[in-house]
């Protein structure tokens, strides 16, 4: 059951919580955006550092001195790290946010002025582009069911975009520049309403990083509150910098430990034993193979270069 909304007065509009680790060079960036926002909405920063070597914390706290700083000392993952920010917050809406995009000045407004007019929506995220410009599918997404995952990762979902059947892991058959409702939106930038978390709890600790987002949308679902992709809101995610994907044997781990507890929170009990054991199968061979491509990637094709190189 869907939750009043209590305002106080004294609240700012949004609490950004964001989570940086070793990302130094694209948070400045990040931050720069932020403070060109449209001026018509208020926000507090909060940031947990998971133990960073770069300096982040103190080029923070000597440019920024207005953003809360809580500094990890070790890294504790981003899923409980975004937990930190949101308890230590006190907007009216939660924004989550990667230190690796950049927003426009009027972002923030439009997600939020989006809220304020569907008093259902309980999450919205908004149309992500890449670097380059180009579109970032995974910022629409529906629930990633056996099928369609497999679509997804055999690539059926690019020869038949237009199919809901294939398409329906990025709901590739949606356009990109409606609004329209969906079961999740990235965790890149993620606006909540404080009531969705004080109804539906934190984000699930049991994942590292990878997977939280979807989590969290699909409880709120469940819990009676619509999820949004609002394209009228565009937003740039340099995607991979920093963090987390500085170590690909960690990132590997953390997107399939993530797929196998989605399962097995939200569609274990739809299927049979049957389909879980080649979900489970696909998942950890899936891991396997990524991780022998990683290994290859870091070893094998270094040592071809060298070799070609002394052969010149």
């Amino acid at each position: 059951m869907i939750q009043p909304q209590v305002l106080v007065s004294n609240m700012v509009d949004i609490s950004v919580c964001m989570v940086s680790l070793n990302c130094l060079g694209v948070l400045k960036d990040c931050l720069g955006s932020l403070y060109a926002t449209q001026p018509s909405i208020s926000f507090e920063i909060i940031l947990v550092d998971n133990a960073s070597t770069d300096g982040t914390v103190d080029f923070v706290r000597n440019h920024y001195p207005q953003i809360r700083v809580i500094e990890n000392t070790r890294n504790v993952g981003f899923t409980k790290a975004t937990n930190q920010a949101i308890a230590a917050s006190s907007g009216r809406y939660l924004l989550w946010l990667n230190t690796d995009t950049i927003l426009e000045p009027d972002s923030l407004v439009k997600l939020h002025d989006f809220m304020q007019a569907h008093p259902q929506a309980g999450i919205v995220g908004p149309k992500v582009l890449n670097r380059d410009g180009s579109f970032q599918p995974q910022c629409k997404r529906g629930l990633p069911t056996p099928l369609a995952s497999l679509c997804y990762m055999l690539r059926v979902d690019r020869v038949f975009p237009n199919s809901r059947w294939a398409g329906q892991y990025l709901l590739t058959y949606l356009p990109i520049d409606t609004a329209n409702r969906v079961d999740a939106v990235s965790g890149c930038c993620l606006l909540a309403r404080r009531n969705v978390w004080d109804q539906i709890g934190p984000l699930d600790e049991h994942i590292f990083a990878f997977g939280e987002d979807v989590d969290w949308c699909v409880r709120a679902d469940n819990a009676g509150w619509e999820v949004w992709y609002y394209p009228a809101s565009i937003i740039t995610h340099l995607k991979g910098q920093g963090g987390v994907h500085s170590k690909p044997y960690h990132k590997a781990w953390g997107m399939h430990h993530g797929m196998w507890v989605f399962y097995r929170k939200h569609l274990l009990a739809h299927y049979s034993w049957a389909v879980t054991s080649l979900v489970w199968l696909g998942i950890w061979t899936k891991l396997g193979c990524t991780s022998v491509l990683i290994w290859m990637q870091r070893t094998v094709r270094p040592w071809l270069q060298r070799m070609i190189q002394a052969a010149r």
